[in-house]
């Protein structure tokens, strides 16, 4: 039996970043994936089938566009329900909209039937890589790893911590969200071969006493490989609250790097109004930043120094932010990154880039994951362009930059046609998703 009579081809137009400025591009291409879920290899579909011989299974897509999975570093599971209500810029939205709607993960039934709801939207939009907020409920959170477990989703999750400037029934003792934190890291933490990953994640510093974000960076530090992710200089008022609250540090950075949040495997959300100094900082520590345009557009926070970040060898990654970004879809997000830089031209395969393999190098996962090459796993999304009206009806025969950018700046959730995480489709649009939690997952 040859290799590929062990595998299964996909075949279909492949395009995948090398760089900002450069993409791998197979008109007609082959993505021959194993039964571990890892790529065997990536090319033609002539040059593949020489190679490797020609596989007993394939799966051909056509002239339909197979891309690395979309990678979303922020995102709030429990705000799901939230979107498009405005009204208010950061501060004012959270007391408004958001802590009310977070009260309401206590209720095993809410959490679980939002949590479904959240994970399969997250594949119908071809997110194949999400690192999440959950609220301060243990159970919810609970309840929202053995969803994305049973699904076949991939994350970085986890409990949020807030012990002070919260409505009551959201602020825990330190010492309790603390010992809970660890419980969830010890269960999920590197579930099924690294799929699931636990992030320590207190909300902001103005909801954190020391003590409880010291205690998130002593945990941190005892589980290798789990992440931590907060919010950084997303709002000019925050920024002078945080000043307020933490009056030895030297700047908002500093308030979680003298507690020991930063450095590798550290997500700072948003961090629009940051001065060189943090950059650097940031940049030194080999810390990451999440870029969320359609957030900062909608709350009016400001314009993420893309430029200054870029220049300076800033990790950035892109998160859709919802509910504060009123959509999943990250090709409305990459057509918002482009947006609000208003002195600079971002080309579509440098904002596809920014949404697949730099997002996973700010997670330090390149090696495994943002491309579509040897050695990697087969975690892909197949787009069909023409499934939306307003895209002309010959742009799968264009040059794949006249594909990327019709898919940038017009496309949304009905252009995705699959969403595979190693190998295994967890979406297809033409099949209805019945998801049903098996009696020996559901939470006690």
């Amino acid at each position: 039996m040859n290799q590929a009579e062990k595998c299964t081809a996909f075949r279909g137009h492949i395009i995948s970043p090398k760089d900002p400025n450069s993409y791998d591009d197979y008109p007609d291409g082959c993505l021959l994936v194993n039964g571990e879920g890892k790529i065997v290899a990536v090319g033609t579909y002539d040059d593949v089938v020489a190679a490797h011989g020609q596989p007993l299974k394939t799966v051909d897509y056509g002239k339909r566009v197979i891309l690395p999975g979309f990678i979303d570093l922020h995102i709030h599971l429990v705000q799901i329900a939230q979107t498009g209500r405005s009204g208010d810029t950061l501060l004012g939205w959270l007391d408004k909209y958001i802590f009310p709607a977070e009260v309401k993960f206590a209720r095993i039934e809410h959490a679980t039937k939002l949590a479904d709801w959240f994970f399969r939207e997250l594949a119908r939009n071809g997110t194949t890589l999400s690192s999440v907020f959950t609220s301060i409920h243990k159970t919810a959170a609970d309840v929202a790893f053995h969803n994305a477990a049973e699904r076949g989703c991939r994350v970085i999750m986890g409990k949020t911590l807030m012990d002070r400037n919260a409505p009551d029934n959201l602020s825990e003792d330190v010492d309790v969200s603390l010992a809970e934190s660890e419980e969830l890291c010890k269960k999920w933490h590197g579930y099924d071969n690294n799929r699931l990953l636990y992030a320590f994640t207190p909300r902001f510093a103005p909801t954190s006493t020391s003590k409880q974000l010291a205690g998130a960076a002593e945990l941190w530090h005892k589980y290798e490989g789990s992440y931590m992710q907060t919010h950084l200089s997303e709002n000019s008022d925050e920024i002078a609250w945080v000043k307020e609250l933490f009056p030895g540090c030297k700047n908002y950075l500093d308030v979680y790097a003298s507690h020991g949040l930063i450095g590798k495997n550290s997500l700072f959300a948003h961090s629009i109004h940051l001065s060189d100094s943090e950059i650097d900082r940031l940049v030194e520590t080999d810390s990451a930043v999440v870029h969320c345009p359609s957030s900062n557009l909608f709350l009016k926070s400001g314009v993420f120094p893309y430029q200054r970040a870029k220049a300076k060898g800033l990790k950035t990654g892109l998160g859709s932010d919802v509910a504060a970004g009123p959509e999943m879809s990250m090709f409305k997000v990459m057509k918002d990154a482009a947006y609000v830089q208003t002195d600079l031209w971002l080309a579509p395969r440098e904002l596809l880039y920014l949404a697949t393999l730099s997002g996973a190098k700010a997670v330090n996962l390149d090696k495994t994951l943002g491309s579509l090459e040897a050695g990697k796993e087969a975690d892909f999304v197949v787009v069909d362009p023409s499934a939306k009206s307003s895209v002309p009806r010959d742009i799968l025969e264009q040059p794949a930059d006249e594909i990327l950018s019709s898919l940038v700046y017009v496309g949304d959730d009905r252009m995705i046609a699959a969403t595979y995480v190693r190998g295994k489709a967890i979406f297809k649009s033409d099949e209805v998703y019945e998801h049903k939690v098996e009696p020996s997952l559901r939470v006690k």
